[in-house]
């Protein structure tokens, strides 16, 4: 986990930097395998039961990818200058691969708000 700190300024959902926009990924789920996340080819971070993470990037497209066993999914998306997006991302135990779907702003602070932080090696 990363530590306490991070967790409580993530937690407050500040804007991002100009030109830029903020991307929450987390996993709600109480049980299941660890879920790497990955965008634009990037690994931002591994996600755990009830974890989350947040990363910021330039306006414009992207594609997000979860990876989770022998298999991974994606979406792409338009990032707008100022976004703070939401996204969920789960492998419960039995599935064979992970999903990935983008949550409104209500529901992704929940989820937010409800995990704690992953530790991001960046």
């Amino acid at each position: 986990m990363a530590p306490p700190i991070q967790d409580a300024n993530g937690k407050q959902f500040a804007p991002p930097p100009p030109g830029m926009g903020a991307m929450y990924f987390y996993n709600p789920t109480s049980a299941g395998p660890a879920i790497n996340v990955v965008v634009n080819g990037r690994e931002i971070g591994r996600l755990g039961t009830q974890t989350w993470l947040r990363a910021e990037f330039a306006a414009g497209g992207h594609t997000v990818r979860c990876i989770g066993g022998d298999s991974s999914n994606a979406l792409s998306i338009f990032l707008s200058p100022g976004d703070i997006r939401f996204f969920d991302i789960e492998m419960n135990p039995g599935q064979v691969a992970c999903s990935i779907r983008e949550a409104g702003p209500g529901e992704g602070r929940g989820g937010v708000l409800a995990g704690s932080r992953a530790f991001q090696g960046q």
